[in-house]
């Protein structure tokens, strides 16, 4: 996701260089803008889950007892 957004952001800079109109320059101005905040955006968010990988959380869940196939479920019949 992230390489999508720097090539996007060249794509507008060289299309920066090309033209010196103002009313072409202000929305590739823009959307480079918001393709470096969507790049920042992110790379924050997988930072935050890399670190919640990293934690040592899990959630272990008990399989139920009528789900054990080797023990004989008192409350089936």
């Amino acid at each position: 996701m992230i390489a999508p957004e720097q090539k996007a952001r060249s794509t507008y800079e060289y299309l920066m260089n090309l033209t010196d109109d103002p009313d072409v320059l202000e929305p590739l101005r823009f959307l480079r803008e918001r393709e470096i905040v969507h790049f920042q955006r992110f790379g924050e968010a997988l930072q935050n889950v890399k670190a919640y990988m990293d934690s040592k959380k899990q959630f272990i869940i008990e399989k139920p007892e009528f789900m054990d196939t080797n023990k004989k479920c008192t409350k089936c019949r």
